[in-house]
């Protein structure tokens, strides 16, 4: 049952142990082959699934598939202004091969066919029934239901294919985010994540180091009855590092290779959690139990001395060298190893997509996993998304960006494999 009023439940004491429960297995289910999984019961009778690697981010074979742009439209200038895309913030596809697209710029929700035709104008800029005033994302649900995220009346408004108004509600949350990535779960309830600090912010900032703890929490809202309610995720510390500069002006100097907590809703019940230091993701439900947890053999990389080196002498040449003693401060905090995983999200089809994080030049890559923790295969890409990513009916949606940074909306089938071939010297292996 879900309060109507925010009321955050206490966060029970194996929530914080999420990322550490491969620690005392019962029993092994299976004993694989090398190169297999092998799957282990945990103490609470959650599944741990213990992969001795994945493929390199440069390698061939039969579990990866390559994707290759299908189709593209949009227009640097031209008669028909609906090809014109000036800032693309979402894209949906429909199971007939309809495409939306919501362009910022125009204030407009525009559908396509398969074949990147315009067809009809969904949503217009307006304060009437089913219009926008800034809108950044857009959820289209069963082929028959567009909500679109409208940040300028801090509301939420569904929309019919045609365009009329069938619904709308205020956010339960009011922040702001470049592109919409709030969540709709498959019991009707929209989810969006807060945090909360009981510290004053100040300013000036404290010069140096300092630091910032925060609960972050998970709000939802019931689509049929209203309620509200949350989760409480987990109490963090935010560091940063602040000076003045010589024009008595206060910077911020990031903190490179810092790991972090990931954590997204999964439409299908409770949430996957992840640290970026390590490959290890764990499936939970929504009090904090684990159900599944995913143990990739995959190295991690040290932050090297050239690391920190550059870090200085880049911000020494472009802030002056007046600052190297605060540069050489903020390069010792670095932690000891990089990051290795960069994101994560779960696809119309309840597959869990997770991005690596990549060497200089090198694709993106991302490995996809079932609810069970099996391994789907990884997904390399041929081309350089210019921004949001969403998987649907089998194809990647995203949009792509020329010389004069005029987006197109580009779409990628995840069919073709990527035949293997002998190996040669790797040209993004991590060293």
């Amino acid at each position: 049952m879900f309060r109507s009023e925010l009321k955050p439940t206490a966060a029970p004491a194996h929530i914080l142990l999420t990322l550490a429960v491969a620690t005392a297995p019962t029993s092994c289910e299976t004993e694989s082959p090398p190169g297999h999984p092998t799957r282990e019961t945990l103490p609470n009778g959650g599944i741990l699934v213990r992969y001795p690697g994945l493929p390199a981010i440069d390698s061939a074979g039969p579990e990866l598939t390559e994707a290759q742009i299908d189709l593209q439209f949009g227009s640097v200038e031209g008669d028909d202004p609906n090809l014109l895309f000036g800032d693309i913030r979402g894209i949906q596809a429909a199971s007939d091969g309809t495409i939306y697209v919501l362009d910022f710029a125009a204030t407009e929700v525009r559908a396509y066919d398969p074949d990147g035709r315009y067809l009809r104008t969904v949503a217009r800029r307006g304060e009437g029934p089913g219009e926008i005033t800034a809108a950044n994302g857009i959820f289209l649900v069963a082929d028959t239901l567009l909500w679109m995220h409208d940040h300028g009346k801090w509301t939420v408004i569904g929309v019919d294919p045609a365009g009329n108004e069938v619904g709308r509600f205020q956010k339960p949350v009011l922040s702001y985010s470049y592109i919409w990535t709030a969540v709709f779960d498959e019991q009707g309830r929209y989810w969006k994540q807060t945090s909360h600090s009981d510290e004053e912010l100040r300013y000036p900032p404290p010069a140096g180091l300092s630091s910032t703890t925060r609960r972050r929490y998970y709000k939802s809202y019931d689509l049929a009855s209203g309620a509200i309610d949350s989760v409480f995720l987990s109490e963090s510390s935010v560091r940063s590092y602040h000076y003045q500069d010589s024009n008595g002006l206060w910077q911020l100097l990031a903190i490179l290779f810092q790991s972090g907590e990931r954590i997204l809703v999964n439409p299908a019940g409770g949430f996957w959690r992840a640290n970026t230091a390590s490959y290890r993701i764990a499936q939970t439900d929504e009090t904090g139990d684990t159900l599944v947890v995913i143990d990739a053999g995959m190295p991690t990389l040290p932050v090297t001395d050239e690391d920190r080196s550059g870090f200085v002498e880049r911000f020494v040449e472009s802030r002056g060298p007046e600052i190297r003693d605060e540069l050489e401060e903020v390069a010792a905090l670095m932690p000891d190893v990089k990051p290795i995983l960069a994101d994560m999200f779960v696809d119309d089809e309840g597959v869990l997509w997770v991005e690596r994080v990549k060497p200089p030049g090198a694709p993106a890559l991302y490995d996809r996993f079932s609810q069970d923790g099996d391994y789907l295969g990884s997904v390399r890409f041929g081309f350089q998304p210019g921004g949001g990513l969403w998987i649907q009916h089998g194809n990647i949606y995203t949009w792509v960006v020329d010389d004069l940074d005029v987006p197109y909306v580009v779409r990628a089938p995840l069919s073709r494999r990527i035949e293997f071939t002998p190996a040669t010297p790797s040209t993004f292996r991590d060293r």
